[in-house]
């Protein structure tokens, strides 16, 4: 059984941006690992935050980081919801 992941915005906006060879290099691979071993979950929420840093920081268009997330996370993360229960139950806990 594979272990579950909760993939944060950090790891999304360096996948997202231009990186040197050998830096980018390490974070696709650290992607490939959790792709090929993990079940990936994140939401919309760090999908939101994923696109304002690119934009934001490292000038990234909208429309780049829109294709980045549709073809390179939406396939393969789960996209967890995010609602009034889910804070009540982490309210709870």
């Amino acid at each position: 059984m594979k272990i579950k992941v909760f993939v944060d915005s950090s790891l999304l906006v360096y996948l997202n941006v231009r990186m040197p060879g050998a830096e980018a290099k390490l974070v696709k691979d650290f992607w490939l690992d959790l792709l090929l071993n993990y079940l990936l979950y994140t939401s919309v929420l760090v999908l939101d935050e994923m696109i304002y840093v690119s934009r934001k920081k490292y000038g990234v268009s909208f429309a780049d980081t829109l294709d980045f997330i549709d073809r390179a996370v939406l396939p393969y993360v789960d996209i967890l919801p995010i609602g009034v229960s889910e804070y009540l139950k982490a309210r709870y806990l």
